[in-house]
């Protein structure tokens, strides 16, 4: 498909975000560790990465540390497990894939390699979708990478995206953009392997009793989303079904509207996030319920936009969230992802409604 000349310069320069594992901005990995509750860690990428790179979460348990997601890259989780030596001397015995998405996946190899006998555990789904849908998102990711490098790499040669003349704060934006995707590229091209869980559940899983650790499903994110609930430290670890700004392109907006109001039912002072800050106490609360609303109004939206027979590119630009704006877009992240994130949501959402209309 041939991009219009508007389209291209905006990919070139960064107003769109690429889709799969994205960039960092800095060679050798960034983590900042947080102590959310006795045992309990975030292992977390710098705030403005973090959209790019998802968080670790570390479970210090009796017998061994009980570790949620692995990043984009074995480079990272290994940056984690530094972390994570700094706490205890107890060896990584479990790995939870909160889902298949590869910045949540592709480090699995790292920890495979340092512990022998960790196990890890996710979803029945996510491991089907690590094989059917992980993986060639990597190929994918890769080649489109590389081929948008060499395109960004001969418009700063000639000053020009298809045929139109880069400004010069534009080229500027390409010379950073080249650098993050170069460095991202790097990332994807360590993945040499993709561990897949072995182990699986379907709606509920304990991993210990001392403390306890339940691992619980629910849909939103993906259909494969895995919840981690440490109900005596009162932490809830829910990947990416509660992030600064989630995404439910490959999920159900309507399902993690439904999903958000049952985990507000669970006693718990803290959430650990697949991406963004640790919140606590009624902040906490307080940004599950501004999620849900801003959910639950794209969904209503969108299916009245349906029954009106309006196409899901037409819905997008009728559906309405401005006033819900304010409490997601904080920085140039998050301003960078916010139309995107919602436009997808509407597009999912649309096709939930058309597909229920004809039932």
């Amino acid at each position: 498909m041939k991009h219009s000349a508007m389209v291209v310069v905006c990919l070139l320069i960064g107003v769109l975000p690429c889709a799969g594992a994205q960039a960092q901005a800095q060679s050798a990995p960034q983590v900042r560790v947080e102590k959310v509750a006795d045992g309990a860690y975030a292992a977390m990428p710098p705030a403005e990465l973090r959209f790019d790179e998802s968080n670790a979460a570390i479970v210090i348990l009796e017998d061994g540390v009980l570790v949620v997601d692995t990043q984009t890259a074995p480079s990272v989780a290994r940056a984690v497990m530094a972390e994570i030596r700094k706490l205890t001397d107890k060896p990584v015995r479990w790995v939870v894939n909160s889902h298949w998405h590869g910045d949540h996946v592709q480090g699995n190899s790292a920890y495979k390699e340092a512990f022998p006998g960790v196990e890890f555990i996710a979803h029945t789904n996510t491991r089907e979708d690590i094989t059917q849908r992980a993986i060639p998102q990597l190929k994918e990711d890769i080649e489109g990478t590389a081929a948008w490098l060499e395109r960004a790499k001969k418009a700063l040669e000639t000053g020009e995206a298809d045929g139109r003349k880069l400004t010069e704060e534009q080229l500027v934006q390409v010379r950073g953009r080249v650098e993050r995707r170069t460095a991202a590229l790097a990332k994807m091209r360590e993945v040499s392997e993709f561990v897949l869980p072995s182990e699986t559940f379907t709606e509920t899983l304990t991993v210990s009793q001392q403390p306890v650790v339940r691992l619980m499903h629910y849909l939103g994110h993906t259909r494969g989303d895995a919840v981690v609930y440490l109900p005596e430290a009162r932490v809830l670890i829910t990947g990416d079904l509660l992030d600064d700004l989630p995404f439910t392109g490959h999920g159900s907006p309507k399902a993690l509207v439904a999903t958000l109001r049952d985990l507000e039912k669970l006693e718990f002072d803290a959430i650990i996030p697949g991406h963004g800050r640790v919140r606590r106490g009624e902040e906490a609360r307080e940004h599950l319920r501004k999620v849900a609303e801003l959910f639950d109004s794209i969904v209503q939206q969108t299916e009245a936009a349906a029954k009106e027979g309006l196409s899901s590119d037409d819905a997008k630009k009728k559906v309405d969230v401005s006033a819900l704006r304010a409490h997601f877009v904080t920085d140039d992240a998050s301003t960078r992802y916010w139309n995107f994130f919602v436009g997808e949501a509407v597009a999912r959402a649309h096709q939930e409604a058309t597909e229920a209309g004809k039932q």
